[in-house]
């Protein structure tokens, strides 16, 4: 059976997704009772065991499919050679290089995921600690403090994607997608050291970048032309860093040999290779956009429906998830189908259950809702928030649920027309199902939550 390496990367991705899962369980299922830091530190015992599990599989999954990347770049390089007539030099050292070529891969590969995973332990922990310093700030009695915040935890690793890690270009990624990443880049790296290394073999100097259409303009410079790997071959550019494949983590260009003699447009292609590129065209660039576009829905489709059918991920993120699912579809102009379909019903008709009033927004990033109307409701569902937007367009109010869906905190945007006993920014606090009266002012913290108005 042929090497697939697209089914080791989707086996790659699910490992990590099973992780993040599994980090997610731990938290669900461990009671939330005793101190925060005791709590808290325990709980992180058990993330790091998961997270050096991670690790090790990682590493089997490098041991078994950077060596397969490998050689089967080198079986199809030297096949086409011997094919066109080119024997393979009798060096026994090359052996020894093809072996370093793919330790030097896995051990990077290796590094990188591991570099991720401890990024994901700190971040983790130093979320743990902002967690207990804020339901600090907010004063919660002791008895709900460690529900609470074991609720804002699972309401941080789904939201936010604990998942999160940012590569040295400071792109943030999910601990999945990072993954992935990793893994098509590290893989079409093997594949690309392993045929400049076999033509070295065999004693081609030349290699040809792959062509595609529409291309991005970092690999339009640089595709479709021959370079000498050494730089000897004065006719051609030398293949340096600046022009190795994979160019970015999207990259579909591959190197391949190219034999001189065998191309009947040889001159052509030592000038076009030689020649400054000429710019693309509006219509590639803009292909080349919609085709990202493309990809871009499908894969926040896949992560709204990760979150959509988790058991774990709190009713706020599904909320949001859903919306999030339903905006992938006004964006590509066309309906829902299936069982995306049926699931943004399902919540669509779950937030008319809650009779908020008239809905006018559900924020997908942040899982606020947006209603008009007099007031906003006492109950709602677990955490969620609710703006009341006023008939002049502006917000005057800004409710928070607790994790029992009754109303907790209302942060006024008004001073009701009373200037003289209310500051137009002012706090409500909920105790036993009632409303204070008596309004305070906000703290820094609870500024900071309506800075967006």
């Amino acid at each position: 059976m042929a090497f697939d390496v697209e089914r080791q990367i989707q086996q790659l991705i699910g490992i990590y997704r099973q992780g993040f899962e599994e980090v997610l369980r731990i938290i669900v299922e461990k009671d939330a009772k005793g101190q925060w830091t005791r709590y808290h530190k325990d709980l992180m015992l058990d993330i790091q065991a998961v997270l050096r599990q991670l690790d090790q599989h990682a590493d089997q999954w490098i041991a078994q499919t950077v060596g397969q990347s490998y050689s089967q770049a080198t079986a199809t390089t030297a096949a086409f050679l011997m094919g066109v007539g080119i024997a393979v030099a009798e060096t026994p050292e090359f052996a020894q290089v093809h072996r370093r070529a793919i330790d030097v891969i896995a051990q990077n590969m290796s590094g990188n995921l591991r570099d991720a995973t401890q990024f994901v332990g700190r971040q983790t922990q130093d979320m743990f600690r902002r967690v207990g310093l804020e339901a600090t700030a907010r004063k919660y009695a002791a008895g709900a403090t460690v529900r609470d915040m074991k609720k804002e935890v699972i309401r941080r690793l789904v939201d936010q994607g604990q998942t999160a890690m940012i590569d040295r270009a400071g792109r943030r990624w999910r601990l999945d997608s990072y993954a992935e990443m990793v893994a098509r880049t590290t893989t079409r790296e093997a594949a690309s050291v392993a045929t400049l290394n076999t033509c070295r073999e065999f004693g081609l100097d030349l290699v040809q970048i792959s062509q595609h259409y529409p291309t991005c303009p970092l690999c339009a410079v640089i595709q479709g032309r021959a370079y000498s790997i050494s730089g000897e071959d004065k006719r051609y550019p030398r293949y340096t860093d600046e022009v190795r494949i994979p160019k970015h983590p999207h990259c579909r260009h591959s190197v391949h040999p190219y034999v001189r003699e065998l191309d009947d447009n040889a001159a052509a292609m030592e000038r076009f290779s030689n020649q400054p590129p000429p710019p693309q065209s509006e219509a590639e660039m803009q292909a080349y956009k919609d085709a990202r576009d493309k990809v871009t829905i499908a894969t926040n489709r896949k992560r709204a429906r990760e979150v959509l059918l988790s058991e774990n991920a709190p009713m706020v993120e599904k909320v949001k998830a859903a919306e999030r699912l339903k905006k992938t579809y006004e964006k590509a102009g066309t309906r829902p189908v299936g069982r995306d379909a049926g699931m943004i019903k399902q919540y669509e008709a779950y937030i008319d259950s809650l009779k908020l009033g008239k809905v006018v927004d559900i924020n997908s990033k942040t899982g606020i809702i947006t209603i008009e109307g007099r007031s906003v409701p006492r109950k709602a569902f677990p955490d969620a928030v609710v703006d009341l937007k006023h008939e002049s367009g502006k917000i005057i109010q800004r409710r928070y649920f607790g994790h029992d869906g009754n109303a907790r905190l209302d942060i006024d945007l008004t001073d009701h027309n009373k200037p003289w006993s209310h500051e137009t920014l002012h706090v409500h606090e909920w105790i036993d199902g009632k409303r204070t009266k008596k309004w305070r002012k906000p703290t820094a913290l609870e500024i900071e939550l309506v800075n967006d108005l």
